[in-house]
């Protein structure tokens, strides 16, 4: 047994994974409330601004800066919101999409199955919905109304919540979920959460999808906060200074350019599920990446010398192995397990130039 044991390795020069949740691009919609079916697409638009330059050691400082923007806003006629988009959950880390090792590719797949079998994937699952529910790839938008709702739809089901009810700083209760609920029941956010696991789990490759609409009142002319394209020098470009994400579109056979929100805007949001880092320096939930970096403070709370990063962790196949394959259910896996497994879902190139 223990040379069945010695020969465990998460460790190889080249390791790839798909992810396993597929995000779409999210499209930006005004409503009313009179007319439920009546809707249309939320429009980028251009203007010029006069500001002041304000930035340390400006070469015109407190002087008129005028530049050129896009903005968007809740048109007349309409108040409020929809942005919507779809999820699909796949069982693409049940094994690895590329390994140059035989045997490392064995032990990822060893891995992936023990934590299937102790229950590893449900907790996952309860992660997302969560983050799904709360609202949290609103982003900005999140904070520009006081009435909304996620809904999400699915097979014949449809469920409802008021993500103000739920938090997006630590994951809420079962009862607390089930007192978000304005649509549905408990018994039904239970197998909606059965259905991602499975979806992210089963052996075979059969994927699950949910369809997700966001709702908030707003009023006309309100602005609103599509996802920000990167402008490399807006000058030498000829393009605005702040640009926003969007999508063509005909309305009345006309090309109009619809707000959008980045698919990986939206899939860093729902993987807020790092709530094992243990952190001195941040309390929340952080996106899960190797090395546990926070957008926001620019803070590393897995680095290296912390011994909790990814790459740390996969060297120690054989502990990790035995703890997975030794649980009874998931209360008996550890933060880093449920890490290291949330990292994979994730997907990415893991690859190490030291062991190439």
């Amino acid at each position: 047994m223990n040379n069945k044991q010695s020969n465990q390795s998460f460790e190889t020069g080249m390791l790839s994974y798909a992810r396993s949740v597929q995000v779409t691009e999210g499209l930006f919609f005004a409503t009313q409330s009179e007319n439920a079916e009546r809707r249309t697409p939320i429009v980028v638009h251009e203007k010029g601004v006069r500001g002041q330059s304000s930035e340390d050691k400006a070469m015109n400082p407190g002087k008129s800066n005028p530049q050129t923007v896009e903005y968007t806003v809740v048109p007349q006629g309409y108040d409020g919101v929809e942005l919507s988009f779809s999820v699909r959950f796949m069982p693409l880390a049940m094994q690895p999409y590329a390994c140059d090792k035989p045997l490392v590719w064995n032990t990822y797949a060893r891995f992936a199955k023990a934590y299937r079998t102790a229950g590893g994937f449900n907790v996952l699952a309860k992660l997302f919905l969560w983050n799904i529910a709360n609202a949290r790839f609103a982003w900005r938008n999140r904070f520009q109304s006081d009435r909304m709702s996620v809904n999400i739809s699915f097979e014949n089901y449809e469920l409802s919540f008021n993500p103000l009810h739920l938090s997006l700083k630590e994951p809420d209760s079962e009862k607390s979920m089930a007192d978000a609920l304005t649509q549905g029941t408990r018994e039904d956010i239970s197998s909606l959460q059965e259905k991602i696991s499975d979806g992210l789990s089963n052996d075979n490759k059969e994927a699950f999808s949910i369809n997700v609409c966001w709702k908030a009142d707003m009023e006309h002319g309100q602005e609103i906060f599509p996802s920000q394209e990167y402008v490399h020098d807006s000058k030498k470009e000829n393009l605005p200074s702040r640009v926003y994400a969007k999508l063509p579109v005909y309305v009345n056979r006309d090309k109009v350019y619809q707000a959008s929100m980045h698919s990986q805007k939206i899939s860093a949001a729902l993987r807020h599920i790092d709530v094992w880092h243990d952190s001195d320096e941040y309390s929340a939930a952080i996106a899960v990446n190797p090395y546990g970096g926070v957008q926001e403070t620019s803070a590393v709370l897995r680095d290296p010398k912390s011994k909790k990063d990814f790459y740390s962790l996969r060297g120690q196949a054989e502990e990790i192995i035995n703890a997975v394959e030794q649980a009874e259910n998931s209360n008996d896996l550890t933060g880093d397990i449920h890490f290291f497994m949330a990292n994979l879902v994730r997907g990415g190139v893991f690859s190490s130039r030291k062991k190439a």
